[in-house]
């Protein structure tokens, strides 16, 4: 019960409404308990209604509990009448049985706001954690895997282990109560109990178990699903245009049957598991009835007491069922609660060091050292030894064929991700000396595919700023030509863009890209493929403006069109990850060598 102990230690925000909760759930399991004493002078008066003097018990000098029991219950009816003595008995039942529910709200009143607080908050952990996460992590993750861990599997965790949390504290007080009352009544039958029980109690962890291990296997099912259904939609004209609809329904269907197979599996267990708890409390009921009358006519029991020790075991079995139902649903969400945790587990080495380096300009170089990268799940090098300088106001153009290693060699300055060999430096500073947040607010980008948020323009162009730079924001719109489809500037926290800027062009979704890197104002820009999206007269006029904008900034440029990067003052050609030309594009041209020839098939 791991996963238990991991719940209650992420409770501790709230503790105080957690203890209220149990505080309440102990008081109405003592009130269910407390009912069950009073059927032995409800049935005395029953069975001898002429005798209730009887009923009337004196303490003795060595007296246990039962004695006590009796002579507290005695001093209710002692001096009335038969019918005055019963009015009183179901009157003290009535009373105990309204503090019993009063109890049973408040208990579950106070466990409302721990339940949501803890969904809440582990929620927010989930969040907080993933998107902090290095970028490399999602390079090897579905996007429809994690969004299903992060919706259907806490939704799991929420329905299936938080709703039965306050069953597995709440129904094993009320069983050790009326066990402890059944051992008070007859020790002798109560042994008879117990060894029946650990039956049921195998039989049912049994259960239990296949359970979690299924519930795991469907999750999986439902994070194919997302998986399946996410790259539907992102490539749906791709589908279309290929006639790939009839391959992908029949793929859907193939995952989806398969999910239904194992969730019917998983359904008939857990509906099989709460008529087996009650056949078996029922058997051992049975059981229990025959030996307990055995000793009735032996007259060893008496028969109110008999009748009281029944009720007090029929106390045990709906806590009983309550407590295997919430277990159950507690093993199935804990398969859930795993698949979440290995988000949690997952380790983020790209972090600020002990005494990072606080850095708020950029002033000299950056310099790339040696440098030797792979991905964790390759065993080839991407980059291999590259070694070349920046110096400020420089412009450097980064050229090769696809795969050559070009953006991830533009990467690697904003560290999202570290070398295995070099170190990349900025003014003398290893990059992994410096803040983070520090080192990335020196770099604006503009990426090849313009990631946009489904929100306003205003939104995706100053998406790190609360307060907005009316005087930025109006030169970033000017300069990226956003005004010319969003004349009214004032207009642009109106316009929502949709999903990844779906109501925009291709052209216009760049130009609010490069809004959004002028807009940051950083000294260094990295421009990948930036203008790629627009047309001959938008790229030249958008060019220009780039080209006022670098003026002032550091800027590294990757680009197949070799026309905008003729004002490069350094060209590096990259092939499988090295560098084989550098120099300036009239020293690579006058080479003849791998630049001169990308530039002959573009001109051709």
């Amino acid at each position: 019960m791991k996963h238990f102990w991991y719940i209650l230690k992420r409770l501790k925000p709230y503790r105080m409404w957690f203890n209220l909760s149990v505080f309440s759930n102990l008081m109405m399991s003592v009130f269910q308990i407390a009912s069950i004493p009073l059927f032995i002078p409800f049935f005395e008066l029953l069975f001898k209604p002429d005798k209730s003097k009887s009923l009337i018990f004196t303490l003795s000098d060595d007296p246990s509990l039962k004695d006590y029991l009796q002579f507290y219950l005695s001093k209710l009816i002692n001096g009335k009448t038969p019918q005055e003595a019963l009015f009183y008995v179901i009157i003290a039942f009535v009373i105990t049985f309204l503090f019993k529910n009063i109890f049973v709200y408040l208990g579950n009143f106070f466990m409302t706001p721990v339940r949501n607080g803890f969904i809440k908050d582990y929620r927010k952990d989930i969040y907080d954690h993933l998107i902090n996460l290095p970028v490399l992590y999602f390079k090897d993750k579905k996007k429809g895997d994690l969004l299903s861990r992060m919706s259907i599997d806490m939704q799991e965790i929420e329905n299936s282990i938080i709703t039965g949390f306050d069953a597995l504290i709440k129904s094993p007080l009320i069983i050790i109560g009326a066990i402890v009352f059944m051992v008070v009544i007859s020790p002798q039958l109560t042994t008879f109990v117990l060894i029946l029980l650990p039956v049921t109690i195998f039989l049912i962890g049994g259960i239990s178990r296949k359970l979690k291990q299924q519930s795991s296997t469907a999750q999986d099912y439902i994070g194919k699903l997302l998986i399946l259904m996410e790259e539907t939609i992102g490539s749906i004209k791709v589908i279309k245009s290929f006639n790939a609809t009839s391959s992908f329904i029949r793929k859907f269907g193939e995952i989806n049957y398969g999910y239904k197979k194992l969730l019917d599996k998983i359904m008939f267990r857990k509906a099989f598991a709460s008529p087996l708890a009650e056949i078996m409390g029922v058997i051992v009921v049975a059981m229990l009835m025959w030996y307990s009358g055995t000793l009735v006519f032996k007259g060893e029991f008496l028969p109110s007491a008999f009748f009281a020790f029944i009720y007090a075991f029929f106390s045990i079995i709906e806590p009983a069922k309550s407590f295997s139902n919430a277990y159950y649903s507690f093993q199935k969400g804990a398969a859930a609660l795993v698949r979440v945790e290995e988000i949690m587990n997952q380790n983020n080495n790209i972090t600020d060091k002990k005494n990072a380096v606080s850095k708020t300009d950029f002033y000299d170089s950056i310099e790339f050292r040696n440098i030797w990268f792979r991905y964790p799940d390759s065993p080839d090098y991407v980059l291999q030894d590259i070694n070349f300088k920046i110096f400020k106001g420089q412009k450097i153009a980064l050229i090769g064929l696809s795969g050559a290693g070009k953006t991830t060699l533009a990467d690697l300055i904003s560290r999202f991700y570290d070398v295995q060999k070099g170190d990349i430096l900025i003014d003398g500073v290893s990059i992994k000396d410096l803040k983070i947040d520090d080192l990335r607010n020196l770099i604006g980008i503009v990426s090849q595919d313009a990631l946009l948020f489904n929100d306003s323009i205003l939104r995706n162009i100053c998406i790190s700023d609360q307060k907005v730079n009316a005087e930025q924001l109006g030169f970033a719109v000017r300069t990226a030509m956003v005004d010319e489809f969003v004349p009214d500037v004032s207009r642009l926290d109106k316009i929502i863009i949709g999903d990844q800027g779906t109501k925009l062009s291709g052209g216009q979704k760049q130009r609010v890209a490069i809004a959004r890197a002028i807009y940051k104002n950083a000294p260094v820009l990295i421009l990948d493929e930036a203008t790629s999206s627009l047309d001959s007269q938008s790229e030249k006029t958008v060019q220009k403006a780039l080209q006022v904008v670098m003026e002032n900034k550091t800027s590294i440029i990757i680009a197949h069109r070799l026309s905008t990067i003729q004002d490069a003052d350094r060209v590096i050609v990259l092939e499988n990850g090295k560098i084989i030309e550098s120099g300036t594009p009239n020293e690579l041209i006058m080479s003849k060598g791998v630049y001169y020839k990308f530039v002959q098939l573009q001109q051709l």
